[in-house]
């Protein structure tokens, strides 16, 4: 008996020490297959398919709820890296650590679509963007959606290293690439419903978003990337309307002086919502290359956007054509791409 209650008062205590309330795990997803055609190039097989994973545990904390996730981002299917963050809600915002969500890249197109960006299925050759090239390296963020009730939100990234690189725990990269500078990244929201007058116009229901990144990349040149956006997206019932404006540029490929260049883009998106379940859009996306050889060309992509759900299943399509593809004047580079997604 003196055994039994000793065995007992072993049992118990170690129940004092067990979490009042254990985590969370789930797992979402989607999965996607395409079947793409080129009008103006000769291709091979046509059909396209991405499967993303999204594992998330969190479970509450003295200060607020911790939240881990890892997303595959198409791994099983070639990629070799997963995106992972860590994030921590408490009152006064989300704090993280991660490789994935940029606050720049987030924006870099907000336009309103029914399916994909106007540049989004492989019309045209875009290698540079704002925002481009900072998701994959570690970096430590913020975010909040409404700060003090204003209807503003923020969400920024810094990043110690801009090297492309994702770390074990305890471990860190190498200084071996002296142009992998540190880089920084910032977008804001502000939604015009909260603001005096305008707010109850019908102009209230329009969010204008402002984005900016910089790095502190170098070469030889002492040219770094830099750029900066500005989105008014309105919706009015089931018509949206979007313009943004961009500028950026960045080092990739410098070697010269004369190999300089930077861009400015436009870009413009109605969606109209026909009912639930079907919902069509235009795209026109923009895009003026400054180059201190070639001088500036404009290459351009327009889209026709379709999507149609039901249940679960999305059925997508995309018809775009680019004209003075990948900035070569007389360049043409159309594609009509099909989509059937589902999500889970």
């Amino acid at each position: 008996m003196k055994t039994l209650k000793i065995l007992v008062a072993l049992f118990a205590g170690l129940l004092a020490f067990t979490s009042v309330k254990a985590g969370e795990l789930s797992v979402t997803g989607s999965m996607q297959a395409t079947i793409q055609s080129e009008v103006d190039d000769t291709t091979g097989n046509p059909l396209g398919m991405n499967t993303d994973l999204t594992f998330s545990g969190s479970t509450d904390t003295d200060f607020g709820t911790a939240t881990w996730t890892m997303a595959t981002d198409g791994t099983f299917l070639g990629e070799t890296a997963a995106d992972h963050t860590f994030k921590l809600a408490t009152d006064y915002g989300t704090f993280g650590i991660g490789n994935s969500g940029d606050a720049a890249n987030a924006v870099d197109d907000i336009t309103p679509s029914a399916f994909e960006e106007a540049n989004g299925s492989g019309s045209g050759t875009y290698a540079a963007d704002f925002g481009s090239g900072m998701d994959g390296s570690m970096s430590l963020s913020y975010g909040n959606s409404d700060i003090l009730g204003t209807g503003i939100s923020v969400a920024a990234n810094y990043y110690p290293k801009l090297d492309g690189t994702t770390n074990n725990e305890k471990a860190s990269t190498a200084d071996t690439d002296h142009t992998a500078g540190s880089a920084s990244s910032i977008n804001v929201g502000i939604a015009l419903a909260n603001l005096p007058v305008i707010g109850d116009s019908p102009l209230g229901a329009a969010k204008i978003t402002l984005g900016y990144n910089e790095g502190d990349e170098r070469n030889a040149l002492a040219y770094g990337r830099e750029g900066g956006t500005v989105a008014v997206n309105f919706p009015a019932g089931p018509l949206s309307i979007g313009y943004q404006k961009k500028g950026f540029a960045n080092d990739e490929g410098l070697s010269t002086e004369t190999s300089r260049k930077f861009f400015k883009e436009d870009i413009y998106g109605v969606a109209y919502a026909v009912n639930d379940s079907f919902a069509i859009s235009y795209n026109v996306h923009e895009s003026d290359k400054h180059d201190h050889t070639t001088g500036q060309i404009e290459q351009e992509t327009k889209a026709i956007n379709l999507a149609y759900t039901v249940g679960g299943l999305t059925l997508g399509f995309q018809d775009a054509k680019t004209s003075n593809a990948g900035y070569s004047t007389g360049t043409d580079d159309d594609t009509r791409t099909f989509s059937l997604k589902t999500a889970f």
